[in-house]
Parts: C-alpha cells; sequence; structure tokens
C-alpha cells in the first residue's frame, strides 16, 4: 500500500493557503489590471476560468494526500522534485498577487516566469504519462485536467505580463508587431499541444483567451485603438485556426480505431498459401 509524502501534505496547506491570498487580494487585481492595461487582456468574463482553474486543481492535490497510489507522481522516478515544483508553484502564485498588487509590476513577471516553469515541467510529466499509459478518462479527471488548465491558462497570463512589463519600459503601448509577435507565442503554443501531444484541453483554454481578447471593447486614441482592432482581428482568426485543428484532432482520435481496423487483413484469410506451390504446366514446353 503507496503511504503518503509528507510533500503532499506540505502541497496541500501551501495550496490552501493560496486560495485565501487569492481570496484576500482578488478585489484589488482588477484595479490593477485597468491601471496596466494591455491589448492583450482579454475581456474581464476570461478571467472566470480561475474559479473552474482552482476548482479542478485542488482534485490531484487532494488524491496525493488521500489517494497516493493514484497521485498523478505515483508512476513518477522523480516525484519529490515533480511535488516541489507543485509547492514552487503555490509560492510563486501567491507573491505574483503580493507583487502585483503592489504596483511591483515587473518583479511580479518574474514570479509568474517562475510559476510557468515549474507549470511546465508539471505538465511535461503529464504529456509523457499520457503517452505512456494510454489515454483514461478516469486518470484525466484526478491527475491531468487541472494541471493542463492551469499551465495552459499561465502560459497567456505570462504572455500578458510580458507585455505589462515591456510597456512600463517604453512608456506606453507598444507597437502591433510586438503585440502580434507575443499572441503567436500563445497560438503556436497551443497547436503544438493539440497536434502533437493530442491535447484539445490545452487548445480549448486557448480559445477561451483568444475569444476574450476578440471581443473585447476599448476606447481609446485613434492611433492606439487601429493597433487594438488589429490585435482583436488576429485573435479572432487565431481563435478560429485552433478550433480547427482541435475539430482536425477530435476527428482523428474517433475515427483512428475504425480506419485501423479496415487496414488489417481479416484472421480468417491468410497473406499467402501455407502449401508449397505446385509445379503448373502452361502447355509450353510439351507437345
Amino acid at each position: 500500500m503507496a503511504t503518503t509524502s509528507p510533500l503532499a501534505w506540505l502541497n496541500l496547506a501551501l495550496y490552501a493557503l493560496q486560495l485565501v491570498a487569492n481570496r484576500q487580494w482578488a478585489r484589488d487585481i482588477g484595479p490593477m489590471s485597468r491601471r496596466y492595461e494591455t491589448l492583450l487582456t482579454p475581456a474581464p468574463y476570461a478571467f472566470s476560468v480561475w474559479g473552474f482553474i482552482y476548482t479542478c486543481v485542488a482534485v490531484p492535490v487532494v488524491v496525493d494526500c488521500f489517494w497516493p497510489a493514484a497521485s498523478v507522481y505515483a508512476n513518477a522516478p522523480n516525484a519529490t522534485v515533480l511535488r516541489a515544483l507543485f509547492a514552487l508553484s503555490c509560492l510563486m502564485n501567491g507573491l505574483w498577487l503580493v507583487l502585483f498588487t503592489n504596483d511591483a509590476v515587473n518583479a511580479a513577471t518574474v514570479a509568474l516566469l517562475v510559476l510557468w516553469f515549474a507549470l511546465f515541467v508539471l505538465y511535461a510529466h503529464v504529456v509523457t504519462e499520457r503517452r505512456d499509459a494510454g489515454a483514461d478518462l478516469w486518470r484525466f479527471v484526478r491527475n491531468e485536467l487541472g494541471l493542463t488548465v492551469y499551465f495552459a491558462w499561465t502560459c497567456g497570463a505570462t504572455l500578458i505580463s510580458f507585455a505589462v512589463t515591456a510597456q512600463d519600459v517604453a512608456g506606453g503601448f507598444l507597437s502591433l508587431t510586438s503585440y502580434v509577435t507575443l499572441l503567436s507565442l500563445l497560438v503556436v503554443a497551443a497547436l503544438s499541444a493539440v497536434v502533437y501531444a493530442g491535447d484539445v484541453t490545452f487548445g480549448l483554454v486557448a480559445v477561451w483567451t483568444l475569444v476574450g481578447l476578440a471581443v473585447k471593447r476599448t476606447t481609446f486614441e485613434p492611433r492606439v485603438e487601429l493597433i487594438a482592432t488589429n490585435v482583436r482581428a488576429c485573435a479572432a482568426q487565431s481563435a478560429a485556426l485552433v478550433t480547427a485543428f482541435i475539430v482536425i484532432s477530435l476527428v482523428h482520435k474517433l475515427l483512428a480505431p475504425a480506419m485501423q481496423s479496415q487496414s488489417m487483413p481479416p484472421s480468417g484469410a491468410p497473406l499467402y498459401s501455407a502449401k508449397p506451390m505446385q509445379h503448373v504446366d502452361y502447355g509450353t514446353t510439351n507437345a
């Protein structure tokens, strides 16, 4: 019987503190986000995904404590490192809240980058485990869903934070090329996850982010508003592109078993005769 790691209990405590910190500083995030407005920040409704993220992430945290044999770290050779990285992600999440709400936006970007790296390693482990063990709905719900959604949303949040820091250094809004470049990084990450990892969940979170940006309404000066309009158009096209790849991926997953069975010969029909070939007389050597 698997025993619960002490780090599992530590992660449960840190995650609980993270939730308390988010509840404490949540009311200050909105005003600060409006103060450091970027042309990559999606509409306010998009941030409601945090409730879903925190609910889903709680599942593998609790499972690791009370059902360690089914934990996301159960078969990992470096389970201690992975648990330590999750603890680091909790600390960086809370640190980002403190820094961002206290006007230290550049330091907050550094904290968010560390958070992204910790989640990237955890996400890579999830993808590797799914590839080796195969798809399983129950394992997906208890281990993969929360970390995948969390990492996918953090990818977008990190790019937004980069834009905040770049605008702070530049003393104003950036060029259209800069925003499109940052947006393209999210699209590339989403397409890579969908195409190479078969991760539809990551793609759906990216679409949620892109649609939230595409439907946002802003009122800037004419020059900036023109850039914002082009960024929103780019986000809309990107959302359509990622959605198309998601549909293709789902269709491929649904049709792959049928196509594989059709390509195999019937079990009762051998590819060649088991009997040795007899001499065949075509009448060309006998008078």
